[in-house]
């Protein structure tokens, strides 16, 4: 069973690759090969700096904010959590761009799909070194993000569910360890390291035919259900990948209905717990012409299934939940490989000011007065449900 379904698993794969690979060749990696998919994520060249006019992130319309002289944002608020001083210290500012960092492959393999497990270490280290802060994706998708004042927030999502994401060591006696040089031994590790980086969060989205043991790992089965509830004690999160990662923009409705239904249902048989909340789209196709109608909800055999958003496979950081432009059924992701990571880490050195900063208070939105070109106007007091916008 667990061959026959590798086999299915990388055609799948293959077929996604030789898309990416082509799509990379004409210039423009993003999250579908469709016009309409392609305006959602913008692969372009990061600029060193936030001075030039250019540098613009897609947004889910296809439109830019404009760029002024000066900012437009509303009227300062009198009261803040933070003083004068602490703002002055944290520089808050809940209008930026936060990165949503995608990994497969926990190997020496090599390729775009391939991390080394020294490589993620260093990306943890980076990350920690330069004030971020792992946050749920749902806590992102739902504006529920709740980081120190001064940190910045970060989501990790891991797809697929292959054996070197989280893989037992087994010795002679029966007894089991968890792989150190697997993801999940690495972030085990890392968290307990540095317990002010987060709350030990990130995103496995799973496919169910076989979690955690494919490609060639018949020896993990028997833990299949181990694993999984062990993600969700640790307060790990289980995504919706579909049950043999589906090209959905090739699909009909009712066969992305069935997919998407019947992977819920499969975790579901390895914890009941599995919320299963967010879909990482399968090699980033999207339903035909970007249709997210099926994400948002719908009923199968009887039962009703919703998402509270969705993820893309490429290629930049996402916007902040108060952005005009925030889609959660859009959310773009940076590629685990070292060319995207280079890039995108590089240009967090380069642009703090366009990063997501947290005041440290979830029931406020603290904002500058002053923003660079990419983030002026785009604030939408529509998307605050309540908060308190501190401007200073």
């Amino acid at each position: 069973m667990l061959r026959k379904f590798t086999g299915i698993v990388w055609a799948c794969v293959a077929v996604g690759l030789v898309i990416t690979l082509i799509a990379g060749l004409l210039g423009d990696f993003s999250d579908s090969s469709d016009a309409h998919n392609s305006a959602r994520a913008a692969d372009f060249t990061p600029a060193t700096t936030l001075a030039s006019p250019t540098v613009a992130l897609a947004s889910p319309t296809a439109t830019s904010h404009p760029i002024v002289a000066t900012p437009t944002l509303p009227p300062a608020t009198p009261v803040s959590t933070l003083t004068p001083g602490e703002l002055a210290q944290y520089k808050p500012n809940e209008l930026g761009w936060i990165m949503v960092l995608m990994y497969h492959a926990i190997n020496h393999d090599g390729g775009d799909y391939a991390t080394t497990p020294d490589e993620l270490r260093a990306d943890l280290q980076w990350l920690y070194e330069h004030n971020f802060y792992v946050v749920p994706a749902s806590a992102y998708i739902k504006d529920e993000i709740k980081a120190p004042a001064g940190k910045r927030p970060v989501v990790l999502t891991f797809d697929d569910g292959e054996v070197s994401q989280f893989r037992y060591l087994v010795d002679a006696a029966g007894n089991k360890t968890i792989d150190p040089d697997c993801a999940v031994g690495i972030l085990e590790k890392f968290y307990a390291d540095h317990p002010d980086f987060g709350h030990g969060s990130a995103l496995f989205s799973i496919l169910p035919l076989a979690p955690f043991a494919w490609p060639d790992a018949e020896d993990q089965v028997p833990y299949e259900k181990e694993k999984v509830q062990f993600l969700i004690d640790h307060g790990y999160e289980i995504g919706n990948h579909t049950i043999n990662h589906i090209n959905m923009k090739q699909a009909t409705n009712d066969d992305i209905k069935k997919e998407l239904a019947g992977a819920v249902n499969m975790m579901r048989q390895f914890s009941p717990q599995a919320q299963m909340q967010v879909i990482a789209v399968p090699f980033g196709e999207y339903p035909l012409h970007g249709d997210t109608t099926l994400f948002e909800g719908f009923d199968y055999e009887g039962q009703h299934y919703a998402s509270i958003g969705a993820l893309m496979v490429g290629a930049n950081p996402g916007q902040s939940p108060e952005d005009q432009d925030f889609d959660p059924y859009w959310i773009p992701r940076i590629r685990g490989s070292r060319d995207q990571i280079d890039k995108w880490f590089s240009f967090a050195e380069d642009n703090p000011g366009i990063l997501y900063v947290s005041d440290g208070n979830a029931d406020t939105i603290t904002v500058p007065n002053t923003l660079g070109p990419t983030l002026t106007g785009a604030l939408d007091q529509s998307k605050l449900h309540g908060k308190t916008l501190i401007r200073y």
